[in-house]
Parts: C-alpha cells; structure tokens; sequence
C-alpha cells in the first residue's frame, strides 16, 4: 500500500489556514489554471469530506454563491453562511431529494471522492471509476447544460485521455 507523509508542507500550510484538508490546494490550483469556478455558482461537491474543496468553492462562489456538500461522513466545522451539508449516499433517490431542495440545477459540480483504498493499484483505480460513475449519473438530474463536472480519478488502465 501506497503511503506518504502527512505531515507534508500541504498538510501543515492546511492545518494553519484552517483548511479541512490538504486537498483545498488542489482545487486552489485547478481553479486558478482553467477558471472552473467564479463568483455566484451554485456548486454541488459529491463526496466531500473532509471538506477542504467545499471550504475553497465556498470561497470562490461568495455571498451570492451556494455550496452543497453531500457524503458519507458527517461533515463539521464549516460554518460558511453559503455553504450546507447532507449526511448520506448521493447515490440514493432521497439524497438527490434534499440536493435539489437547496437548488434545483448547479453550475458545477465537483468530486474529490475516493475509494477505501485496498493498496491494489488495479482494483483501487476500478473502484474509483465506479465511484465517478456515480457522480456522472447523479450529475445528469442537477447539473445545467454547459454546466462543469470535475473530479479525481485513480490512474490505471481504464483512464481515458
């Protein structure tokens, strides 16, 4: 199994700028290169604890923006005014209930969802097509045409380019 230090300048530059994760960084620097998200979106963020890309969408979208988070994993400690969370599967009917009760259609969605990863770089990387399987098929009942779906995906051989 794959490991690394968690204590890494990411880790620490997180825990000292308040950020849920690490990962907060990643979006920082997606976002600054291709101009995904801006002001004012309604943002959905499938499987989104610990938080760090919904605390960063947040961020981005302001007071006039919305963010929603939906995962597993009860999510604590983010108290932006634009930004709510739903405890549960989004791959559930009545999860996708309670999306589209904060808003009916999102200008992107976002996922930095990741399997439990078994240390077995095949049956990791086709767990997590699985898991962005998912989100595509969730996405297709509450994302806007010409909408944005960005997410993070295992490397392995069923990656197309």
């Amino acid at each position: 199994m794959a490991t690394y230090n968690r204590k890494d300048g990411y880790y620490k530059k997180a825990k000292k700028e308040g950020y849920k994760s690490r990962a907060a960084y990643k979006l920082i620097e997606i976002n600054n290169k291709f101009k995904i998200l801006k002001k004012g979106m309604k943002i959905l963020d499938c499987g989104a604890a610990p938080g760090g890309w919904s605390q960063v969408a947040s961020e981005i979208a302001g007071d006039t923006g919305l963010v929603v988070g939906v995962d597993l994993d009860e999510i604590s400690g983010i108290n932006y005014p634009n930004c709510k969370f739903i405890k549960g599967d989004f791959t559930h009917s009545h999860i996708l209930d309670q999306v589209i009760v904060f808003n009916s259609s999102y200008d992107a969605i976002i996922s930095d969802i990741a399997p439990h990863t078994t240390g077995i770089r095949d049956t990791d990387h086709a767990n997590s097509i699985n898991l962005v399987t998912k989100v595509y098929e969730f996405c297709k009942d509450v994302l806007k045409v010409g909408g944005t779906l960005l997410f993070k995906l295992f490397e392995g051989p069923d990656r197309e380019t």
